[in-house]
């Protein structure tokens, strides 16, 4: 699979805006995107002990859904825009692994997170705080992270599922919003043109095969309960989420 080397290094965030920059999609299999992604994964093998550990497998069937997504999208995704700094292919997806890996640890029951001192915090600020902290004390000392790329990868979880209208997003921050809302609502639920210029149909069934949306309903009620606790949480600012949400869960068509 042919790739530029370098990528937008940011991207309207408006969806209609973005979309108005890429191609229709192509099938790509994942075994296509498990040799884009060379040795990432070894690489950050700390980082998957890390969510592993907090989040149930749900979540982090998510999590990796929405990595896969982002690479699939990589393909048809902005590039050499005229005055727009660009990010390497390699760079991108290292920060778009962790970033769509982490996303959700805010959402963990496990006692790390419940017993941290962000907790009472939205779970997007709760959770971006404990990657910071995590990705500081691992990287840093052995250079495999500088303070640019953890405050891209951080932001972008605290912002993952914010609908801003107008501004830029950073290339990672954009891939897992993408990523992330469409593994949660779905192709029925979706704007306009969403889904058929993001993610091929049948690299979706692909990852979703390997990856599988078991349990993605009981993940709702876990949602539900969380934004009973905090209703001042980003989520809630969402129009219908939680209609919109349980729609997409028990929809044959997804």
């Amino acid at each position: 699979m042919a790739l530029p080397e370098t990528f937008d290094a940011f991207v309207p965030t408006n969806f209609a805006d973005f979309f108005a920059r890429v191609d229709i999609p192509t099938h790509i299999g994942l075994t296509e995107l498990r040799e884009l992604e060379g040795d990432i994964v070894n690489s950050f093998v700390i980082s998957y002990k890390y969510a592993e550990k907090l989040c149930s497998q749900t979540i982090l069937d998510h999590s990796l859904r929405c990595y896969y997504f982002s690479l699939a999208m990589l393909p048809n995704f902005p590039s050499n825009t005229p005055s727009v700094p660009q990010i390497s292919r390699g760079e991108l997806i290292k920060r778009v692994y962790l970033t769509c890996l982490l996303h959700d640890v805010g959402i963990s029951s496990h006692e790390i997170a419940t017993t941290h001192p962000a907790h009472d915090m939205t779970f997007e600020f709760h959770g971006g705080i404990m990657v910071y902290e995590h990705l500081r004390a691992e990287y840093i000392p052995s250079l495999q992270l500088d303070d640019s790329q953890i405050a891209d990868i951080t932001q972008s979880i605290m912002l993952h599922d914010v609908p801003f209208q107008t501004g830029m997003s950073s290339a990672a921050g954009m891939l897992v919003h993408v990523s992330a809302f469409i593994d949660i609502f779905g192709y029925d639920t979706a704007p306009p043109n969403t889904i058929e210029r993001a993610l091929h149909r049948d690299t979706k069934r692909e990852i979703e095969k390997a990856f599988p949306r078991d349990g993605m309903t009981l993940f709702g009620v876990q949602v539900e309960e969380m934004m009973k606790a905090k209703p001042n949480c980003l989520l809630g600012h969402l129009p219908n989420f939680l209609e919109q949400f349980e729609k997409a869960t028990t929809s044959t068509v997804h």
